[in-house]
C-alpha cells in the first residue's frame, strides 16, 4: 500500500509569520502520527522561510521517528549543511530537489543543466544510511539522471497533472507520469509522487503510478483549516485505501 508522508512546511511558515513557536510543528507532527501517517516531510530552504534545520532535529527526536515506525523525509537542494543535518540526525530519506531562484514552490524535476556531479557525490555521502530520492520530471531522461547517480528512488513532480486534472491534457500528463514510473521501476527504483495532490486527483495518480509513497502538504493543511488536522490525514489515508 502507498505510504503517506505529510509535508508540514506550511505549519512552519505560519509559525514564522509571527515569531515564537505557535503553531508548534511538533504538535502537528504528533497529530499526523496519531492519525496514521507513515511519514513526515520537511523542506528547509536556504532562506528559512518555513522549515529550519532545527525543525529537522526536533522531528528526528520524536519517538516514532527515532524508532523507525514513522519515516522522516528531508527535502532540499545539495547544501552541505542540510545534507549533514539529515545524515547526523538519522533521517530515513533525503529527497534532492532542484531549486530555482525566486520560486514560490518547487516546479520541476532534475534536468541536464543541474549539478550531476553534486548529485552523485550526495549519494556517496549518504552511503546507504539514508534512502536518496530525486525529484524528477515525467521523462525517461530525468529518471535516467537519478539512476545514473545511484539514487534509490524518484519522486515525480505532479503539479502540472494536478492543475490540468479532469481535462484531456491532464489525462495525457498522467499517462506521461505512468510511463516514467514504469521506466523507473524497470531500473529498480522506488516510485514516489508529490505536488498539488489532493483527495480529488489522488485516486487517479495512485491507480496509474502505484507509487510507494506520496508526499502531500499544501492540500492537507488547506483542508485542515476546515476539517482539522487529524480528520484530514485520516481522510487522505481512506482515499489511499480506496475509500
Amino acid at each position: 500500500m502507498t505510504r503517506l508522508s505529510v509535508n508540514l512546511n506550511k505549519v512552519c511558515l505560519l509559525r514564522n509569520s509571527r515569531g515564537g513557536n505557535s503553531p508548534d510543528p511538533l504538535d502537528a507532527a504528533r497529530a499526523c502520527i496519531a492519525a496514521g501517517a507513515q511519514g513526515l516531510t520537511l523542506h528547509p530552504r536556504a532562506d528559512v522561510r518555513h522549515a529550519t534545520l532545527e525543525d529537522v532535529i526536533a522531528f528526528a527526536g520524536l519517538p516514532e521517528v527515532a524508532s523507525g515506525a514513522v519515516e522522516l523525509n528531508v527535502e532540499g537542494d545539495l547544501r552541505p549543511e542540510l545534507m549533514r543535518c539529515a545524515y547526523e540526525v538519522g533521517a530515513h530519506q533525503f529527497t534532492v530537489v532542484p531549486v530555482m531562484p525566486g520560486e514560490v514552490t518547487s516546479s520541476r524535476g532534475w534536468r541536464a543543466y543541474d549539478d550531476h556531479d553534486g548529485l552523485a557525490a550526495a549519494v556517496r555521502f549518504f552511503n546507504g544510511k539514508l534512502r536518496v530520492s530525486v525529484f524528477c520530471d515525467a521523462t525517461e531522461t530525468s529518471v535516467a539522471y537519478a539512476a545514473r547517480a545511484g539514487a534509490d528512488a524518484v519522486e515525480f513532480y505532479t503539479g502540472a497533472f494536478a492543475q490540468a486534472f479532469g481535462t484531456p491534457a491532464g489525462d495525457a500528463l498522467l499517462e506521461d507520469l505512468g510511463r516514467a514510473a514504469d521506466y523507473a521501476r524497470s531500473l529498480g527504483l522506488r516510485v514516489h509522487a508529490g505536488h498539488d495532490l489532493d483527495t480529488v486527483n489522488l485516486p487517479a495518480c495512485l491507480a496509474r503510478l502505484k507509487p510507494d509513497e506520496v508526499s502531500i502538504g499544501h492540500a492537507i493543511i488547506a483542508d485542515t483549516l476546515v476539517h482539522g488536522l487529524g480528520p484530514t490525514v485520516k481522510r487522505y489515508l481512506e482515499v489511499m485505501a480506496g475509500g
